[in-house]
């Protein structure tokens, strides 16, 4: 049997350069989540347990959120989209290592947490308020997708 690294000495090694790349970036207490959520994502390449994944997504997405907010002083959307995306990353990350489709749980609330945020970050400027207000556009793009692809199908 070949010889496998143990995990918890990756996640820590993890960590620590996750720490260190945080203290040069600036990056202080609010990249925490994140930086644990990429070890969780990093335990569960090497692996391949759900079990990792799931708190990988969540945390990072969450903290990814939580940079973003308190870099533009955004209050709200940035986190509830962080975790919603983290949701959606455990579907998608899943989905790309070939898992069963029951593994479409995390839509729900990844889908509900996403449209929330795209809700609130409809009210704030720049960048974030623009997606915030022009996202409806991404639904009706999917359902004339959906629409044409069923036209070219045959027997349809």
């Amino acid at each position: 049997m070949p010889h496998r690294p143990s995990v918890a000495g990756i996640v820590l090694i993890v960590l620590g350069a996750l720490f260190l790349l945080g203290q040069w970036m600036n990056v202080g207490g609010e990249g925490v989540v994140a930086m644990i959520g990429l070890a969780f994502l990093a335990a569960h390449a090497l692996t391949r347990q759900y079990g990792f994944l799931v708190p990988g997504g969540i945390m990072t997405g969450l903290g990814i959120g939580i940079i973003y907010e308190d870099r533009l002083q955004a209050e709200g959307a940035p986190v509830l989209l962080g975790l919603g995306l983290g949701f959606i990353s455990i579907y998608v990350i899943s989905r790309v290592r070939g898992r069963m489709p029951a593994d479409w749980w995390p839509l729900i609330p990844g889908g509900v947490l996403t449209v929330i945020g795209l809700f609130l970050a409809a009210g704030q400027t720049g960048l974030l308020g623009a997606v915030g207000r022009w996202w409806p556009l991404v639904l009706i793009a999917i359902g004339l997708y959906i629409i044409f692809r069923q036209r070219s199908q045959p027997g349809t």
